[in-house]
């Protein structure tokens, strides 16, 4: 039956493309629908007829003329020629009529279809030609016979006058019907494409406001980093408290921020989940992990209830770990002190369940179904504190994605049970990986060796177009020269003026944004390192800049260090490979073909990365070249030494996997990148990244 529904939904769609529009496909594949159906009623009426009549000569002629007929209107329809199609079809359909009427079963009253044919033209055309073409075929053809041909009695069908007045009437009304349907339809799709300009600006709102909100914070932060300078001084308890309070506070915005702008891309059409089939008890054990601290300090019994067995689930990870943390912090804002939280893991009918269940303040009747709407809140004397009221709207939406559910069970001061059902699937054969999004098209490539910051002989440009940044960045980089710029277009102008060593952009600016200045420098050729400073922590956007080839992006808000480490890396790297191309006299178009073979080779890296044995002896094995060729190629192209190479590859995959899953534990992602010791890890990361691997890794409530 599949097979059969499948060959069916190839037939109707015959002669569709995405170049057609809606109304055209509707008719293309409306016009499929009937040659089908006709072709299969011929096929019945043809048998019926060659089986039980004497002479079925004139009916098996007839109807052989419209299988040939429609099988060639078919064919037209497959070459996309629709108009001649439509005219051919209906020519059959006056053709079988007229033979039907007038010889084969003359006296059925078949004539009478004569007035539907033109109205049934209507569904396929507005060609005013075709259509009263049509209209006066159907009429003669009605009319001459019945006075050439004998048939009936005079007068059956009225006078001439008549029969044109039912035509007139039948075409007319239904003609008007269908404008006023045509006029409907115009308002609804006129109102649609309001509504998406509508949740395309929502979005674009989410992302400016994500981008004002983030470059105050980055500022914010800078000022609380000079808290360090109490150091060593009576006042380091002091302003080690206070800095701890107001990062705390700093990261509450952040994670509502993010919040929203997840929501925001949720409602884009093009949003997919990648789910692969994972053992949802290590991520049950993980939340636990990750939750346990947090409890303790509320002195809330936080406990895990599971059988001894394993419970298999498509999942994309990334996205479900984010659902459900959004319920257990939940949980914990509302669970009081001595209060108690469980989560249950068990399956019944090919299910995979997850409660959560707490002894919190509940949630009255009225509320449960309004709880997971968009920025709802349930008044209550905690909400009165704040809350973005995102939280399990996105969670909900997420695990229907996974074809799961999410439902509730609260009494008000009794406490709430949310409970998530996920469908089973089976193990899988390969080994459980943190499902992340890995980027893999880098141009250059920072060294993770920690080296002394070099003095001001280097000039950086800063683009951004708020002033303050620009003061902030200016004084963190003061060891530099720096050049400044409000847009990408004033960036450019001073590129073409100066020999600029490094660029710090602002993704989101007036006139031109980094993006376009990015795309810009590409073009003219301009070989100077990039870090991007950016609001948009979506991957998408991400990949859009990596792909432009920069060295490297920082999320705002951002450390001081970090940003600090990450410039003199890339700068150093830059140079070795400038050296190293001018010592080896490597030509450009060997530059060329070197791009493509790193990325070949990075692909490689990336799926043996959890190996912690890969040596730069298997990268040359595997693409058949010496070590000495591999290491020409790869300091080129990089200004790195295979061993260094790896190294990196694998450090950006950490940061990839911290930035989309934040409660990994340290051990799982030293493991996941192909590191057996913590301390080695953390400290390499650090030296890379200027910050500890799990520094973004703390939960805030």
């Amino acid at each position: 039956m599949g097979k059969i529904a499948k060959l069916y939904s190839d037939l109707i769609n015959i002669g569709i493309t995405d170049e057609l529009s809606k109304l055209e496909i509707k008719r293309v594949r409306l016009l499929n629908i009937f040659i089908s159906n006709w072709f299969l009623i011929e096929l019945v009426l043809i048998t019926e007829d060659y089986l039980s009549k004497k002479d079925p000569s004139l009916q098996v002629f007839i109807h052989s003329g419209s299988i040939i007929g429609l099988l060639i209107t078919l064919f037209l329809q497959y070459k996309r020629k629709f108009l001649s199609a439509r005219i051919l079809f209906f020519s059959l359909i006056l053709y079988s009529n007229f033979m039907f009427c007038n010889f084969a079963e003359r006296g059925g009253y078949i004539e009478y279809f004569y007035i539907v044919v033109p109205v049934f033209l209507l569904l396929f055309t507005n060609n005013k030609y075709l259509l009263y073409s049509v209209f006066i075929i159907s009429y003669l053809l009605f009319v001459i016979p019945i006075h050439v041909f004998p048939i009936y009695p005079e007068g059956t069908f009225g006078s001439p006058i008549l029969i044109l007045i039912q035509f007139i009437i039948f075409f007319f009304l239904v003609q008007y019907f269908k404008k006023a349907n045509i006029k409907s339809e115009e308002i609804l799709e006129n109102q649609r494409k309001q509504l998406e300009e509508l949740n395309e600006f929502q979005s674009q709102f989410f992302i400016n406001i994500s981008h004002e909100i983030r470059t105050p914070l980055t500022l914010i932060k800078g000022e609380i980093d000079q808290l360090d300078v109490f150091e060593n001084t009576p006042y380091e308890k002091q302003s080690f408290v206070i800095k701890n309070r107001l990062n705390k506070q700093v990261n509450k915005i952040k994670t509502i921020v993010d919040d929203v702008l997840d929501l925001a891309k949720m409602k884009d059409a093009n949003f997919k989940i990648h789910p692969t089939p994972y053992l949802i008890n290590n991520l049950i054990d993980r939340l636990y992990t990750s939750f346990e601290p947090l409890c303790n300090q509320k002195d809330i019994v936080f406990t895990v209830k599971e059988e001894k067995e394993e419970y298999w689930v498509l999942s994309d990870t990334i996205f479900l770990e984010r659902a459900l943390n959004n319920i257990i912090i939940n949980a914990i804002k509302y669970t009081p002190k001595k209060g108690s939280i469980t989560i249950f893991l068990s399956k019944l009918n090919g299910q995979v369940t997850i409660s959560i269940k707490d002894s919190g303040i509940g949630i009255a009747k009225k509320d449960i179904e309004l709880i997971y709407n968009r920025f709802y809140q349930v008044k209550n004397d905690i909400n009165k504190a704040g809350g973005s009221g995102v939280g399990l709207a996105f969670s909900k939406e997420i695990i229907e994605l996974h074809k799961g559910s999410l439902t509730v069970e609260s009494e008000l001061h009794k406490g709430s049970n949310f409970t998530i059902t996920l469908p089973e699937t089976l193990k899988s054969n390969k080994k459980t990986k943190s499902e992340v999004s890995v980027y893999k098209e880098f141009s250059q490539f920072s060294n993770y060796n920690t080296k002394q910051l070099s003095s001001g002989h280097y000039k950086v440009l800063i683009v951004d177009d708020n002033f303050e940044m620009r003061a902030y960045l200016k004084s963190i980089l003061n060891k530099y020269t720096c050049f400044e710029a409000e847009n990408g277009k004033e960036a450019l102008n001073i590129l073409s003026k100066e020999k600029i060593d490094f660029v710090v952009t602002d993704y989101m600016m007036p006139v031109m944004n980094g993006l376009t200045l990015i795309e810009n420098i590409k073009e003219k050729k301009i070989n100077i390192p990039i870090l991007m400073l950016t609001a948009r922590t979506d991957s998408k956007s991400k990949l859009k800049v990596l792909r432009l080839g920069i060295d490297d992006y920082l999320n705002k808000p951002f450390e001081r260090e970090e940003l600090l480490i990450r410039i003199q890396n890339a700068l150093d790297n830059s140079i070795n490979r400038t050296n190293f191309i001018k010592e080896n006299i490597i030509e450009k178009k060997e530059l060329s073909q070197n791009s493509l073979w790193i990325k070949k080779v990075q692909e490689f890296i990336n799926k043996q990365c959890s190996n912690p044995n890969m040596t730069q002896e298997d990268i040359a094995q595997h693409f058949n070249t010496s070590r000495s060729s591999l290491n020409r190629k790869i300091k080129a192209a990089t200004g790195l030494t295979p061993n260094q190479f790896i190294t990196e590859i694998k450090l950006l995959k950490a940061r990839s996997i911290v930035e989309q899953t934040p409660t990994v534990l340290l051990k799982t992602l030293a493991l996941e990148v192909g590191y057996l010791h913590t301390t080695h890890f953390s400290k390499i990361y650090k030296q890379r990244f200027g910050v500890l691997p799990l520094n973004k890794n703390k939960k805030v409530l």
